[in-house]
């Protein structure tokens, strides 16, 4: 039976988590920094979306360990992973610090998403099973409330503090050290999550006969598509995210909205979407603690397809609030799958996380698809398809019901 104290415990070691993974959001959040980077160094908008792209393909990584880990390592692998986002971070850094053709550092960048992909997935999998294993029900919200309430502050911090570094910047960091310097940054924040991340305490959970990996994926996709609210709540994240990676293709939209260089504005949209995102997290807090996890799931399927339609009607500076409306909607991220964890018993939580996971591989064409449509037929039909998966994603929550939680606390 778990404990206040647990929860108090085991539910600050998460926030401070993402505290430090905030602070660093502009680089530790793939997207928005990587296609300004890739744009100032001359690639189109199919390939500065890119990074985003492979981030999201990188996410199949948790499957694999979600069979191969025990139960009795799962703390120390949110260790070994961010200490392997941090060496992917600093890699790119060095690109960026020593003379390199544009070609190798769009490349660094490139393989930084899929590289980090494959570690943050890792990191963020394991930290939610982490929190759900160490947890009660009824802290589970509570921690979550909080985390997303507080925390999305420092990263409005850390984006000011970027977009003072990218814009007006500082004589002795010009352009790449700019860029170089919120890459150190990042690989700093990530070394530290490693070490907060030891401090979990996790109740003793029996390992498992491992079976072979073949037969544990196929048994595991069965079991999983073959429970219909799974599926639904699968689909629906899959459009929650294709929705979603409108975000690094809408920074390049500043150009055309506001007649500026993306990169003049990089630091304030990470601002306003973080600042927002603190609001959303009090307010989808209040949602989760009042009427549970599905009710927040619902708000984030809204809020990104709003800020697909804010982009599309509102010009000029105004048009920056959409940034805000998907900052909010982010937060599907952590609600669809602590909803998935919720209704999972504790054996199989890591796998069911790690299979909802594979969702944002499966929509990892979409920040490529948002690129292409706007070098096809302009930015409007990038917005219409933001749009329509969001609205999709809700309907999806909807047939997928409301479902029982299986936590045994």
């Amino acid at each position: 039976m778990l404990s206040a104290q647990d929860d108090r415990h085991n539910g600050w070691v998460f926030t401070v988590c993402y505290i430090l993974i905030f602070l660093a959001a502009p680089i530790l959040y793939v997207g928005v920094v990587q296609a300004t980077l890739l744009d100032k160094l001359g690639a189109s908008k199919t390939v500065a979306n890119l990074p985003a792209a492979t981030y999201m393909l990188g996410q199949i990584a948790p499957l694999f360990f979600s069979w191969l880990v025990p139960h009795r390592l799962e703390r120390q692998v949110v260790v070994w992973a961010n200490m392997a986002t941090g060496t992917v971070i600093a890699l790119v850094f060095v690109t960026l610090v020593v003379p390199c053709p544009a070609e190798v550092r769009i490349g660094a960048v490139v393989l930084q998403g899929l590289l980090q992909g494959l570690s943050a997935s890792t990191s963020f999998v394991f930290m939610v099973g982490c929190l759900r294993r160490g947890t009660s029900e009824k802290g589970l919200a509570h921690t979550l409330k909080r985390t997303f309430t507080v925390t999305p502050i420092f990263a409005v911090a850390g984006s000011l503090g970027a977009q003072y570094l990218l814009n007006p910047g500082l004589t002795f960091l010009p352009y790449p050290f700019d860029f170089a310097s919120l890459h150190l940054i990042g690989t700093l924040a990530a070394f530290s999550i490693a070490f907060n991340a030891r401090r979990f305490r996790l109740p003793h959970l029996d390992d498992a006969a491992r079976q072979p990996f073949f037969p544990f994926l196929i048994k595991s996709t069965r079991e999983f598509f073959g429970d219909r609210q799974m599926a639904c709540l699968w689909v629906g994240y899959v459009l929650w995210y294709s929705s979603l990676d409108i975000v690094s293709n809408l920074s390049l939209y500043t150009r055309q909205a506001m007649g500026r260089d993306p990169k003049d504005f990089s630091g304030i949209v990470m601002a306003i979407r973080f600042g927002c995102k603190a609001i959303g997290g009090w307010m989808l807090g209040m949602l989760a603690v009042r009427y549970g996890l599905r009710s927040a799931v619902f708000g984030t399927a809204l809020l990104v397809a709003a800020g697909s339609a804010w982009a599309w009607v509102v010009d000029g500076a105004g048009y920056l609030f959409s940034f805000g409306l998907l900052g909010a909607g982010e937060l599907g991220g952590a609600y669809f799958p602590n909803f998935v964890s919720s209704l999972s018993v504790a054996a199989v939580a890591p796998r069911n996380l790690a299979m909802i996971t594979l969702a944002t591989s499966a929509s990892s064409f979409a920040p490529v698809l948002h690129g292409y449509l706007t070098d096809r037929f302009g930015f409007p039909a990038s917005f219409a398809l933001g749009i329509a998966c969001g609205l999709l994603a809700f309907v999806m929550v909807i047939f997928a019901g409301p479902g029982k939680s299986k936590r045994e606390d």
